[in-house]
C-alpha cells in the first residue's frame, strides 16, 4: 500500500529540493566547501589570476562531469561583479556556436568566439555593437574573399567566384546555424580561410575592441572586461570521432594558443578536462577535483572534515524536519541512514543527490515513513548496476588505478586518453587533490571490480 496523501507531498518535496542542477553561489543548497576544507579554492585561483594579469589574460577552467564547474563559475562572475575593480562580465554558452562530436579548427573557435561575444554583448549594451554585429562583418568578410553572402538574415547565396569553394551551398542557409552543424560548409570555410589565417584573427580582434570601447564609455574607462565561454569542454566527440576531436582541441591549445588571446579581455574557457593529460606542463588548467571522503593510505581512512561537509549539504537540501520524517526521529539510527548513502557515493555531490532522489522514489511506495533499510540497500544496490557489467579489460585497468592511486595510463595516445576521461566522466575514475594529485575508483565497484579479476585469474589458471 502506497504512502497517504500527505506523505506523497512531502516527498514530492524533497524530491524537488534534490535536484542536481547547477547552483547560484547565493542559493540555500550551497555548500561552500572551500572555506570549510583545506582544499586549494579554484574560484578563487581564478579570481586572483585575473587580477594578477592586468588588463588581458587566458584562464583554463575545467572539471569532469558532475564537479561542480557551472555552479562555481556563477561563483567567479557574481565574485568579480561584487569586486571594488569595476569587472564587466560577458557569458556564453559555447555549444550554442559549435558541434561537440565533431573536429574543431581554430577558424571554427576565433569565429564561434567573436560572434558568442557579439550575441551576449548586444542585449547588455542594449545597442547594436559598433552599429554593426559580428556576423554582419564576417559576411562582409567572407564577401571580400570571393564569398557573397546576402545580408539580410546571413544567408549564403549559391555563389561562389573564384575557387567554387562553397559550390555546395543551397540559398537560404544561415550562416551562424551553418557553422554549427553543417560539416560541409564548416569545412570549406576552413579551407577558405586557412592561408587568411592572420586575416580573420585581425578581423575578430578589431570587433572585439570596438564592443570593449563601448563597454567603457557605457561603465567607464577602468572597467575590466571578463569573458566567460563555458561549456567548451563538452566537445569530445562520438565513439567515431573522439580520437579526431582529441587532436583537433590538442592541436588548438598546443599551436594556436596565442591565437586565443582577446586583447583587453580575460578569457576564462572552460576547456576539456583531458588536456592535462595531452598537453602536460605546457598549459596550465585550474582543474576541480571530486572531495576525498577517505584519505590516501591503504585502508583509505575516513577523512572526518569531508563528511561534515557531506552531511552539512544533506541537511541543507532536506532540513531537519525532512531529515527527521524521512529517516526516522532516532538520532543514532537517521545518522547511520545518512551515512551509508554518503558512503557509497564516491565524493561526488551529483551522485549523493541522485542516491537520495532515488530513496525519495522508492519511498513513495512504503506504508509509510520512514524508511528503512531493506529500501537504503534497493537504491544503493541499483546505483551499483548503473555501472555494470565491467569488462575484463576495463577491470584491468581499474584495479591498477586503485591499487597505484594513480592514471596508469600506458601512454597519451587519443585512444587511451578518452577512455581514461569517460571512466572520469562517468565517475569509474575519482580525481583527487589534497597535498598531491591522486586517483582512486568509485566504491560502488570495488568489489565488482575485484570479482572480475578473480575470475580472470581463475580462468587463466584452468
Amino acid at each position: 500500500m502506497p504512502v497517504n496523501r500527505g506523505d506523497r507531498d512531502f516527498l514530492r518535496g524533497m524530491h524537488r529540493n534534490l535536484s542536481d542542477g547547477a547552483l547560484d553561489p547565493t542559493s540555500t543548497f550551497y555548500e561552500p566547501i572551500y572555506s570549510e576544507l583545506p582544499l586549494e579554492d579554484p574560484v578563487g585561483r581564478l579570481s586572483t589570476l585575473i587580477d594578477f594579469d592586468g588588463v588581458e589574460s587566458i584562464q583554463l577552467f575545467s572539471g569532469f562531469r558532475g564537479s561542480g564547474k557551472t555552479t562555481e563559475l556563477r561563483r567567479l562572475k557574481r565574485g568579480l561583479e561584487d569586486d571594488s575593480q569595476d569587472y564587466f562580465i560577458v557569458y556564453a554558452d559555447a555549444l550554442e556556436y559549435v558541434n561537440p562530436a565533431e573536429p574543431i579548427d581554430i577558424t571554427d573557435l576565433l569565429i564561434a568566439l567573436a560572434g558568442a561575444f557579439s550575441d551576449a554583448l548586444e542585449p547588455m549594451l542594449g545597442t547594436d555593437i559598433a552599429r554593426e554585429s559580428f556576423w554582419a562583418r564576417f559576411t562582409n568578410f567572407l564577401t571580400n574573399t570571393d564569398v557573397r553572402i546576402n545580408e539580410a538574415g546571413l544567408k549564403a547565396e549559391a555563389a561562389t567566384p573564384g575557387k567554387d569553394l562553397l559550390g555546395s551551398l543551397k540559398a537560404g542557409i544561415d550562416v551562424k546555424v551553418e557553422l554549427k552543424t553543417g560539416s560541409s560548409f564548416r569545412q570549406q570555410i576552413q579551407s577558405l580561410l586557412a592561408n587568411r589565417l592572420g586575416e580573420l584573427k585581425n578581423q575578430v580582434d578589431r570587433f572585439f575592441e570596438d564592443g570593449i570601447k563601448q563597454v567603457r564609455a557605457k561603465h567607464g574607462e577602468r572597467t575590466k572586461i571578463v569573458f566567460l565561454f563555458d561549456q567548451l569542454e563538452q566537445i569530445r566527440g562520438t565513439r567515431q570521432t573522439e580520437q579526431d576531436v582529441i587532436r583537433s582541441v590538442e592541436r588548438i591549445f598546443a599551436v594556436n594558443f596565442d591565437m586565443l588571446k582577446i586583447p583587453y579581455v580575460h578569457v576564462v574557457y572552460t576547456v576539456p578536462p583531458w588536456l592535462k593529460f595531452v598537453l602536460p606542463a605546457m598549459v596550465q588548467i585550474t582543474l576541480l577535483p571530486t572531495v576525498h571522503l577517505w584519505n590516501n593510505d591503504t585502508e583509505r581512512t575516513r577523512c572526518e572534515p569531508a563528511w561534515t561537509v557531506f552531511r552539512s549539504l544533506v541537511r541543507r537540501r532536506l532540513g531537519d524536519v525532512g531529515l527527521a520524517r524521512l529517516f526516522g526521529n532516532d538520532e543514532a539510527i537517521r545518522q547511520r541512514s545518512v551515512d551509508r548513502v554518503i558512503d557509497v557515493c564516491g565524493g561526488h555531490f551529483r551522485d549523493l543527490l541522485r542516491l537520495l532522489r532515488d530513496v525519495v522514489v522508492r519511498a513513495v511506495s512504503l506504508d509509510a515513513l520512514p524508511v528503512h533499510s531493506g529500501l537504503l540497500d534497493d537504491a544503493i544496490n541499483a546505483a551499483r548496476r548503473d555501472f555494470l557489467p565491467i569488462a575484463q579489460e576495463d577491470a584491468k585497468w581499474l584495479d591498477e588505478i586503485a591499487r597505484v592511486r594513480a592514471t596508469a595510463l600506458p601512454n597519451t595516445d587519443a585512444g587511451p586518453v578518452n577512455r581514461l576521461t569517460r571512466y572520469l566522466d562517468s565517475h569509474f575514475v575519482l580525481y583527487f587533490v589534497n597535498a598531491d594529485e591522486w586517483y582512486d575508483i568509485h566504491p560502488l565497484i570495488r568489489g565488482e571490480v575485484t570479482e572480475v579479476m578473480q575470475a580472470a585469474e581463475r580462468a587463466a589458471g584452468s
